[in-house]
């Protein structure tokens, strides 16, 4: 009998970012491969493909703390009351195996592991290290460079499972029509021959997504007419203004700005695109990779470990801390076609042999036969 998984996620469906997306993308591929599973949110209503249990908590966007607490106070916030609305579901409803990304929920889950009558699966999603993650029973890290820092350290491995993000590459395909959904996105003056960066992201001052850093180094490609920028991310009405505002002086008619768009809409800009950009420096893994490569995209990223192994021969990584370094590599792919092509499919090739739902999904079910044999 297989084993019933639970995939919990405290701010799932208020917000959408990395680990809302992990906990979602995976609950539903598990379920289409017959996985018993069921997905755990805070949102009331959330279209998925899967079963989902709505849990009550207090959202870290919520009006009424976002003025006066911090960012990570109003995360743990959100933790605790959705750890407490959990441990009671479980109580009535057993479970065999918890899989959580939120830390302090991780924390709270395997204190109260026993007395549940599980085990508790923690992703580090969000780079705290191996140290702090062997307070865990079984740890799952995104990438293989995770795993090498742990074993560098000395620390007990046997029951750590690499398992990189998953794309479904049939929803994150290239485009058939193009120029149809430049038309309809972009507006009738971003033709085929205009070279189209996107980039997706957070609008957030201050942002680890750093978009501000592509939006500069667009503006020191030439010429502009020639050229568009598009990006993608999610914003209060505030920050997404702001930007904007800043944003526009200084690309004007060559910016596309969309914000809190649903996962389809995205898609849709990803075909339309045709390159790929992300200035983070220090991603955990950025889902948006694999599926910009899923989309036949090529990639450029900063160089770093991680993001060099995800990209692989789908593009390039570039010093995204250097000025000039970032445009200097986008005016040269706008000029050579043929170089885009052979990036575009090798990046493609890349996200379905590596990352593919059905490369990563029986991943998960070999970790959890592991997990209840242990």
């Amino acid at each position: 009998m297989s084993a019933r998984v639970a995939i919990a996620c405290s701010g799932l469906g208020h917000i959408r970012r990395g680990n809302e997306t992990w906990a979602r993308t995976v609950a539903e591929a598990l379920h289409a491969a017959g996985q018993p599973v069921t997905l755990f949110g805070g949102a009331t209503q959330l279209e998925v493909r899967c079963p989902y249990q709505p849990l009550r908590n207090w959202p870290r966007h919520h009006p009424l703390t976002q003025p006066w607490l911090s960012w990570h106070h109003r995360y743990l916030l959100e933790q605790i009351t959705f750890a407490f609305a959990l441990r009671r579901h479980l109580r009535q409803h057993p479970f065999d195996i918890v899989h959580v990304g939120d830390p302090n929920l991780a924390q709270q889950l395997q204190r109260h592991a026993r007395t549940l009558g599980l085990r508790v699966v923690y992703k580090d999603g969000l780079q705290l290290g191996p140290t702090w993650c062997r307070q865990f029973d079984f740890v799952h890290v995104l990438a293989p460079y995770y795993y090498e820092q742990a074993s560098a350290l000395g620390l007990d491995l046997r029951n750590w499972a690499v398992i990189p993000h998953l794309v479904d590459v049939h929803r994150f395909a290239p485009a058939t029509d193009r120029a149809a959904l430049r038309a309809r996105w972009l507006g009738p003056a971003v033709t085929d021959a205009v070279f189209v960066v996107l980039a997706v992201g957070d609008y957030l001052p201050g942002s680890s997504k750093r978009l501000d850093w592509i939006v500069g180094e667009m503006a020191r490609m030439r010429p502009a007419k020639s050229t568009c920028l598009v990006l993608a991310g999610q914003a209060t009405r505030r920050a997404f203004q702001r930007f904007d505002q800043q944003a526009r002086a200084i690309l004007g008619q060559q910016l596309r700005l969309f914000s809190n768009l649903a996962p389809a809409e995205v898609a849709e800009l990803y075909r339309a695109a045709d390159v790929f950009a992300h200035a983070a420096l220090h991603e955990p893994f950025g889902i948006v990779f694999v599926e910009a490569m899923a989309s036949g995209l090529p990639i450029l990223g900063h160089h770093y470990e991680v993001t060099r192994w995800i990209i692989g021969d789908g593009g390039q990584v570039v010093d995204m801390t250097a000025p000039g370094a970032l445009s200097d590599v986008l005016a040269r792919w706008q000029c050579d076609h043929a170089l885009r092509d052979q990036f575009r499919t090798r990046a493609r090739a890349r996200a379905v042999s590596e990352f593919a739902v059905e490369r990563i999904v029986p991943l998960y079910q070999q970790l959890y036969r592991r997990v209840r044999r242990a």
